[in-house]
């Protein structure tokens, strides 16, 4: 292993040798130095659905950067102990700060953009409740719906193999958050129906040194003549997605992958900005 870094121990670089498909997020507070402790979703996944035994390699991370490789030690009561081996010092994270806004869907459509949204390297997450929204969510099951989309988010953190998981944030009214001031450094997207008849790639062109972004995703029917107007006067750039009506979790997936080609790690040559704090 390599020299110290923090008081964490930083295992060598071995492009040839994957890492353990076994991967499970540990809340930060239970991953020391030595130890990680896997709660019990995670250590009956380990244990009935995997059948790992004590002894196998796996993959831990806290969502918040870290990520170890370490031995399955012992079954604790409705916990898995876990001996780490040092940290792995990947880098998976995408130098471009992205938000995205997603309007409230139907079903389990919203489900599906945080977890395609996640697999492609957004930061934050938030759902409002829009003019057109098809979903709708009371006040009583919201913090149940939250509480589970907090679950996709990290699912799908373990499965695209990020070392971060994004923020969830409660639902809220689309004007509640416009309210909210924007950073004058973030650029702010209005994906929607009916705006912009320019390709989306001239975004570049146009915004060339942009590291952050807030990406906000209307519903099937886009956003109302009143709502653009508000985004706008809060500073907002309206951008269409081609001729074709799209699916809301079509829409959300495609404009995420466009700021990720445009701005972020996903283009052929991604710009250089700084680590993202």
């Amino acid at each position: 292993m390599s020299e110290p870094k923090g008081g964490a121990r930083i295992l060598p670089a071995s492009p040839g040798t994957p890492l353990p498909k076994a991967r499970f997020f540990v809340e930060p507070d239970k991953l020391t130095q030595d130890r990680a402790i896997l709660n019990p979703a995670a250590c009956h996944h380990l244990k009935n659905v995997l059948r790992l035994k004590p002894g196998a390699e796996v993959v831990v991370f806290d969502g918040a950067g870290r990520e170890c490789l370490g031995v399955l030690e012992t079954f604790q009561g409705d916990n898995a102990i876990v001996r780490i081996l040092g940290d792995t010092d990947r880098a998976t994270e995408s130098s471009l700060e992205l938000t995205v806004v997603l309007c409230l869907a139907k079903g389990k459509k919203t489900d599906l953009c945080i977890e395609k949204s996640v697999e492609l390297g957004v930061d934050h997450i938030c759902v409002v409740s829009s003019k057109r929204s098809v979903g709708r969510v009371s006040d009583e099951s919201a913090i149940s719906r939250v509480e589970r989309w907090r679950r996709v988010a990290v699912a799908a953190a373990e499965q695209a193999r990020r070392t971060e998981v994004p923020v969830v944030e409660r639902v809220q009214s689309f004007d509640d958050f416009m309210s909210q001031e924007k950073p004058e450094d973030t650029l702010g997207l209005l994906f929607t129906v009916g705006a912009e008849p320019d390709p989306p790639a001239t975004l570049r062109q146009r915004y060339p040194n942009t590291h952050k972004v807030i990406a906000v995703i209307g519903p099937e029917g886009g956003f109302t003549r009143e709502e653009i107007e508000i985004a706008d006067k809060h500073g907002y750039q309206s951008v269409g997605l081609g001729p074709r009506v799209l699916r809301a979790e079509t829409a959300a997936i495609v404009a995420v992958a466009i700021c990720q080609h445009l701005w972020g790690d996903l283009g052929r040559k991604p710009p250089n900005f700084p680590p993202k704090d």
